[in-house]
């Protein structure tokens, strides 16, 4: 019996979980046959499983088409009654929302701009208010700046110093906040390109650059819960001063806010995504001036992942936001700035440089799984049962 396991009935709980999870986690819909197959148990104890879960508004099992003679078999959805998570995005200049059920199905709700101060979050609340249903179970924001021990926000290019979460988000609905590049990683991870790769980092560009290191799918935390703040180490040789006080930030080099720059413009910081965006494709028709801005923010990135696998050893590496198109314009550059400033014996086995798959919504996906993940663990399911679907 697992440990801290004293009666059946929590054992029966643990197993209700893990069949939960299954079902979200899987690229496509399970077989009750199949969910007893992973899970290590009997037909009849799958069966019994699924009925409960189904009963409580949990699980919905529907006859799969039928292919050729045999027993037809099931299929295990989300219960069309069942606990829905929202997610937000919040971004330097506008934020996102949207609902994930279980088995992963991410639908958008509301979109919007707001002023760069923390009253976006009561945007966040009035959107979430306007959608939600008694089906509202949590909520999950990704921030793009570190969130200390959880509820201490910092954002120095927009001024937010120490942000105190708890006055701002309120407690209607359970809520967690966490960096939007450590979710677009754990969104690789659950979602995407990683799934199954056991050392990774993953970078979400945006006006700068953030990112993770991931053990085993988990996205490392650090001590005061800040840690991945890669794009604040000085990587790459940068004279110039950072907002956030350091000199050299990789950050200054990388993203929107560095195309910008090259050109003479004022960095974004909220009002610069469409111009970077703008000298990338100016770049992709062949403009010299954008290529070269471009050459310059794919050596960048280059230089800093190498510098980081000497560190950290991954076998893999996934880029998102504008890091997508960075290496579909310069994935030669990316490489040999990374292999030149890898150490020489790691060269013959660099690790490999992908695109992720999940693609721009990475935050917000990552968002929706954190939010999820208050849904299925034991203490949430066992209180469900007890109160029934209309929970």
């Amino acid at each position: 019996m697992p440990q801290q396991m004293k009666t059946s009935a929590d054992l029966r709980v643990h197993n209700q979980t893990r069949l939960l999870r299954l079902v979200h986690d899987a690229d496509e819909p399970l077989t009750r046959a199949g969910a007893a197959r992973l899970l290590g148990i009997g037909r009849n104890t799958a069966a019994a499983l699924v009925g409960e879960l189904e009963a409580a508004g949990l699980l919905h099992e529907v006859p799969a088409e039928t292919t050729g003679r045999g027993r037809p078999t099931t299929l295990l959805l989300a219960h069309p009654d069942g606990p829905v998570a929202f997610a937000a995005d919040i971004r330097e200049d506008s934020w996102t929302l949207a609902r994930i059920e279980l088995g992963g199905r991410l639908t958008e709700l509301e979109t919007g701009e707001h002023d760069r101060t923390p009253m976006v979050f009561d945007e966040i609340r009035g959107a979430t208010r306007r959608h939600a249903t008694d089906r509202l179970a949590s909520l999950g924001i990704a921030i793009a700046g570190p969130v200390r021990d959880g509820r201490r926000l910092h954002i120095s290019h927009l001024g937010w110093d120490d942000v105190d979460l708890g006055e701002h988000i309120g407690d209607e609905w359970p809520t967690v906040v966490d960096n939007d590049g450590r979710l677009a990683g754990l969104a690789e991870a659950r979602r995407g390109a990683l799934r199954g790769t056991g050392t990774a980092l993953h970078f979400h560009i945006d006006f700068d650059i953030g990112g993770t290191l991931l053990l085993g799918g988990d996205s490392q935390r650090g001590a005061n819960n800040i840690a991945g703040e890669f794009g604040h180490m000085p990587l790459t040789g940068s004279s110039l001063r950072c907002m956030c006080g350091v000199q050299g930030c990789w950050s200054l080099d990388v993203g929107a806010n560095a195309l910008l720059r090259r050109f003479g413009q004022n960095p974004g910081y909220g009002a610069g995504r469409a111009r970077g965006r703008e000298i990338l494709a100016r770049a992709e028709a062949g403009e010299p001036e954008a290529c070269r801005a471009v050459d310059d923010n794919a050596t960048a990135l280059g230089r800093g992942l190498g510098a980081l696998a000497n560190a950290l050893d991954p076998e893999a590496v996934t880029l998102s936001g504008l890091g997508i198109d960075l290496i579909r314009l310069r994935r030669g550059l990316i490489e040999q700035a990374c292999a030149e400033a890898l150490m020489r014996f790691r060269r013959a086995d660099p690790p490999r440089i992908l695109a992720g798959t999940v693609g721009e919504i990475g935050p917000l996906r990552g968002a929706a799984e954190i939010a999820f993940d208050t849904i299925l663990s034991p203490g949430w399911l066992r209180t469900r049962l007890q109160a029934g679907p209309s929970m």
